[in-house]
This record gives structure tokens, sequence and C-alpha cells, in this order.
């Protein structure tokens, strides 16, 4: 007897949580494309596939730590095509983070009307951001690109694929938009990290190419003022250093910062080291008034840098965290709203502390309770475990945390 299977209901289910009536939406707009399309014109066709590309756009517009997952592709697709022009569409306000890393020729900034978490604020028609949107648009449709490649899953993002008049289209249909794609990649199951998403673009027939963490270039002049910045604080060279990150994007990832800072008596309490609580410009967070914490508010390129010194970074499921990956320094970081098998941190040492039971995981941020219990019922404890585990790891002196502040029942630690 033999089973028929939907292959792409499968990679669905592996892949993405969409909803019935998103579904319907979906079908209900690549219904309407089907016929407008001809109707309009279409990108000129691609070249001949023996030739490399001379020109390259890649599409990721969204948040940090999105820009930050995207770096092992962007760092393949160089080694790919060494003479090729690479241009990523991007939110203009991460841009810097590229900066100087030789991944790419050209940042096109962009305003993208739906990166907004507000729903209204999302589809409002009358938004200004459609205006620069559109403009970007128009502005892309006369550089032709010989390829543009987008490993977002999204029909929006397929769309802006073919509006971009790019000779070859790579991309995903799994989400919508197959219409939209000259090339059509098949997911792989087994690799669901959504840096394996973007890296399966490229052709992996002979294996997945090197995603290990680190090898983000800083300069000279980088460590040196994080150097300075540690010694002004009197922090001896030869002291481990420890971070904490409290915040993040959405309010609905936010452990807390009580609880951060019951991580961060824990820590001054158990280790010799010196605790830095980062907090970004702007925010009013302050870590607890201990001798050897202090709070750090510094402009992008300095935090990458002072980030770079520390042993270990305790944090949310934040840009913060996919940054200390790129900067190969170890996480622990504590997984509410999403799917770590997704998103999660990627390094050797790294642990996630997360409630695996939450059946309602990932809501994308819009939780269904008057608060994300996911996060609410983890511990200090449990963080403070996982913690003591990676400290053994990387070699910074630790005593054995009391059974006091220990006593829990069941911590959900995952090993990443």
């Amino acid at each position: 007897m033999s089973v028929d299977l939907d292959l792409d209901a499968i990679a669905r289910a592996h892949f993405l949580k969409m909803t019935p009536r998103k579904a319907r939406l979906v079908r209900a707009f690549e219904f309407l494309a089907k016929m407008i399309l001809p109707l309009l014109p279409s990108p000129p066709p691609p070249s001949s596939a023996s030739s490399p590309p001379r020109s390259i756009l890649v599409i990721e517009y969204w948040n940090l730590g999105d820009l930050a997952i995207l770096v092992p592709f962007l760092r393949a697709l160089r080694r790919r095509y060494p003479a090729a022009r690479i241009s990523l569409l991007v939110n203009a306000a991460f841009a810097s983070l590229l900066d100087g890393q030789g991944l790419l020729d050209e940042f096109i900034p962009v305003q993208v009307p739906w990166i907004h978490h507000n729903r209204w604020k999302k589809y409002h028609p009358f938004s200004s951001r459609w205006i620069s949107f559109a403009r970007t648009i128009l502005a892309l449709r006369t550089r032709q690109f010989d390829c543009a490649f987008s490993g977002r899953m999204d029909l929006r993002d397929n769309c802006l694929l073919w509006l971009s008049n790019a000779r070859r289209r790579i991309g995903y249909g799994l989400g919508g938009g197959a219409l939209f794609l000259t090339d059509r990649v098949a997911p792989v199951l087994s690799r669901p990290h959504r840096a394996d998403i973007w890296l399966n673009l490229l052709d992996t027939s002979n294996g997945f190419p090197d995603v290990a963490p680190g090898s983000f270039r800083l300069t000279d002049s980088d460590r040196a003022s994080a150097k300075s910045f540690l010694a002004a604080r009197g922090i001896p060279a030869a002291v481990p250093v420890l971070g904490i990150h409290p915040g993040a994007r959405v309010a609905t990832r936010r452990w807390g910062d009580d609880r951060f800072a019951e991580v961060a008596r824990h820590l001054h309490v158990t280790t010799p080291a010196h605790i830095l609580w980062f907090s970004e410009p702007g925010d009013h967070s302050e870590g607890p008034p201990l001798d050897r914490l202090h709070t750090v508010k510094a402009d992008f390129r300095l935090f990458l840098a002072i980030l770079s010194a520390c042993k270990l970074l305790i944090c949310n499921d934040s840009g913060p965290m996919h940054l200390a990956n790129l900067l190969d320094v170890p996480v622990v970081a504590i997984f509410g709203p999403q799917n770590p098998h997704w998103f999660g941190p990627r390094g050797v040492h790294d642990k996630v502390v997360i409630r695996p039971e939450m059946w309602c995981r990932p809501c994308f941020d819009y939780c269904i309770y008057d608060q994300p219990h996911c996060l609410r019922e983890i511990s200090p404890a449990e963080v403070m475990s996982s913690v003591q585990g990676v400290l053994r790891q990387v070699n910074v002196d630790s005593p054995v945390v009391p059974e006091s502040l220990l006593t829990v029942s069941g911590p959900r630690i995952r090993n990443v």
C-alpha cells in the first residue's frame, strides 16, 4: 500500500506556522497574481547558467538578529562569487553591522511598511513608508541584477524578488509566491535553523558551507576602545568579564530586569568576575548596586568591541544573542515565544533555557495570554544552573552555587 505524501505540506509543517486564514489569503493573492502578471512587463530572462553572476541582490530588511543570522550566507556567497558585486536590501538602521566586513559592495537602505510589530502600522495604507518603499523598488528595477536571493519563505519577499526585476530569482515557495521565482529551492528538513535555510539557497550538493560562529572582524581601534573602556572602570585585564543584556526588541521576549538582577547577584557572590550590565542608549535599565557590576551604555561599534571581551553573555532571545555568536562569545539565552531550533544560538558552549512544554510556541511575539508564561515560569535558579555549566567549560573559576540558590523542580535546560 503506497501513501502519497504532499512534500510541500510536510515542509511547511517543519518550517512555518501558517494559520488556515493566512493560507487562504495567500492562495487568494496567488490567484489574482496569476491573472495580473501576464499583463505586466516581465523581468528579463536569466542569463546562461554557465556564466557566473556579475551583480547579486540579497533581500533581508528585518531586524538586527536576522541580519546577524544572514552573515554565514553572505560569507559563503562571497567565496562562491568573489568577482560579483553583491548588494543588500537592508533596514537602514542596521547597515553599520556589516560595514567593513568585506562581505558586501553596497547597502541599499529600505523602509518596508510591514516590519512593524504593531499590526495596524504594518498595513496602514496611508503610511509614508509606502511612498519611500515604492521609490526604492523603482530604483531597483533599473539595475537588472543577474540574480536575487531571499531566504524568508514569505509571499511578500518572493513578490519583492519579482519586483526587483532580477533575471534569476532564488527562494522558497512554501509560504506562497512560487510563481514569482525562477529557481524554487527545496529546504532540507533536518536543518531548520534560519542560517541553514539561507545557506541552502546556494548549491549544497557537496555539503553545507561552514557556519561556525566567530570570524567577525573588529578593527584594532575597536579593540583598543574596548580595552580603554574596561580599564577606565577599574577592571583588570586578567579578571574575567561576564555580560548581561536584559533587553529585547519586543516585550514578550524580555525575561525581566528583576530576574537578570538576581542572576547578577548570584554571579557576584560565586565568581570573581566583573559583570557588565548592557543597556542600550535611551534605555533606563540599570543593574543592581554591586561593586563589580558596571552598567554599560555605548554606541553600536563600541558595544560590539566590549561584548567581544566577555567570557559569557546572558541574554534573552534577541539581536545581542546573535551578535555574540558572530563574535564567538558563549551565550546562555532565555527563550520564550520563539523556536530555538529555528533561531537559537549555535556556538559549541551555548545553552538555551526554555520551557519546552508550552504548546503555543512559536507565537511570533503575539502572545494569546495576559503575559508570556513561557518566560515568566523560568526561574533565576534554572538560568544560574546553565550559567555554571558554561563557566566550567570556558575555564572561569566559579565555586559551586549554594543549594539554597538552586532549589527548583525540574529545570528545563537544553544544550545547543
